[in-house]
């Protein structure tokens, strides 16, 4: 059996695979947006939006899984492992298909009623929200868990490569190649995850080990929702305040955010299992916590010069590539700032693990509360398209503070 390799190593692989994916997603952004019109692409994220709002019907149950597998992995209870994954498949396979149906009658209704663009837009992301469930959140836990970082990275690159190819279904059909490039892609990856799945069992309704993950993952899934949300309430504003051509020239924003979070992203993924299965193993909150601290200093120190670098380079790149997007260049800029303010966001992994989420979720609610504030003093003095990333900024800046006051409470409260 070869050796596991070292937090550093599989940093590098699952960082190194998403950066090209991220490399790759990003030509398509800069292809898509030269293709489309604000107005256009921004119709395609508002109908998106839904996807965003989503998850909440799972209630929990899935990222119990995420909790519960490397947790009884580390204490060696492989019988358990598979009666919660195969209880967990099943609940992925009924939420996601209820969802989809629901969207496929949206589309329906909105295809009668002749507007084709919204139909069009409800029927891909039906299977994007199917995927969301069964792939994102069923599947790629199954990899975290065993440690397959590789397969995960391989298989994001792989997808990228489809969506930069299918960027001319774009240029030939606007808006529709847009949902037909997002159906075909999220299936692609959901049949990847699947078919190299590392845990190999069948879906079966267990009442047990569903109350169990209910019960294990409903506070994690509430301060994963009430995060999630925050994002998805941003760009819901946005198009609140700035209409479609604004939430459109605001995906130059969502861009900047995926690239400049992927490490932080990276990290966070592959300590959250191996923080899990260190507490089944030790009990020791110290040791779980340790696991995450010296990787997010060096992301602290290294996301610096890159959100500098970001700030000075965006308004040549912009003002070349996407001169129809030249608004959206101090958003960008701001946005890049306010990535490095979540580079210790791995930490709050600890939350989960030790089941406090009560103290996450206060962070959380602080950090929302000072982007709102924020945000209306900036909208009330005349603010543009940069108040959101600005604001998005101060609050991250007091959800991260005051998580960093929290765990060193837990620090000093844990002796072991």
């Amino acid at each position: 059996m070869k050796p596991p390799r070292s937090l550093a190593a599989l940093t590098g692989i699952f960082a190194g695979g998403n950066a090209l994916s991220s490399g790759l997603r990003m030509a398509s952004a800069i292809l898509t947006a030269r293709f489309c019109e604000p107005a256009s692409l921004g119709l395609f994220n508002a109908v998106g939006l839904v996807v965003g709002y989503a998850p909440f019907l799972q209630l929990g149950i899935l990222n119990g899984l995420n909790r519960e597998l490397p947790y009884y992995f580390g204490k060696g209870d492989q019988r358990r492992v598979q009666e919660l994954a195969s209880a967990a498949q099943a609940w992925a396979i009924a939420i996601g298909s209820f969802t989809a149906a629901l969207l496929l009658a949206a589309a329906c209704w909105y295809g009668l009623h002749g507007n084709w663009p919204v139909a069009a837009g409800c029927a891909a992301n039906a299977i994007a929200v199917f995927a969301l469930f069964y792939g994102q959140c069923y599947l790629t836990f199954l990899y975290r868990t065993h440690g397959d970082f590789s397969a995960l990275a391989l298989f994001g690159v792989a997808q990228s490569v489809l969506a930069l190819a299918l960027v001319l279904v774009i240029w030939f059909f606007g808006y529709y190649g847009l949902c037909l490039r997002l159906a075909v892609t999220n299936l692609f990856l959901m049949a990847l995850l699947w078919h190299w799945r590392p845990v190999r069992v069948p879906p079966k309704w267990g009442r047990e080990q569903l109350l169990h993950l209910l019960k294990i993952g409903a506070p994690i899934f509430g301060v994963g929702v009430l995060s999630s949300w925050w994002a998805v309430l941003d760009s819901t504003l946005v198009l609140k305040e700035m209409g479609t051509t604004g939430l459109g020239l605001y995906a130059l924003v969502g861009m900047t955010n995926q690239a400049m979070t992927l490490l932080s992203q990276a990290v966070s993924s592959i300590c959250y299992p191996r923080m899990a299965e260190q507490f089944g193993r030790t009990g020791s909150y110290r040791d779980c916590l340790r696991i995450a601290f010296k990787p997010c200093l060096c992301l602290l120190a290294g996301m610096a010069p890159v959100a500098a670098a970001t700030w000075w380079v965006s308004p040549l790149l912009i003002t070349h590539l996407l001169p129809k997007y030249r608004e959206a260049i101090p958003a960008v800029q701001w946005a890049a700032v306010g990535a490095v303010a979540l580079s210790l966001d791995p930490l709050n992994n600890a939350y989960n693990i030790v089941m406090r989420q009560d103290l996450y979720a206060v962070c959380i609610a602080i950090g929302m509360l000072s982007y709102f504030l924020c945000l209306r003093y900036l909208l009330s003095s005349g603010g543009a398209l940069s108040a959101f990333p600005i604001s998005m900024l101060v609050g991250h800046l007091f959800f991260m503070s005051s998580s960093g006051l929290f765990l060193h409470h837990l620090w000093r409260k844990h002796k072991a």
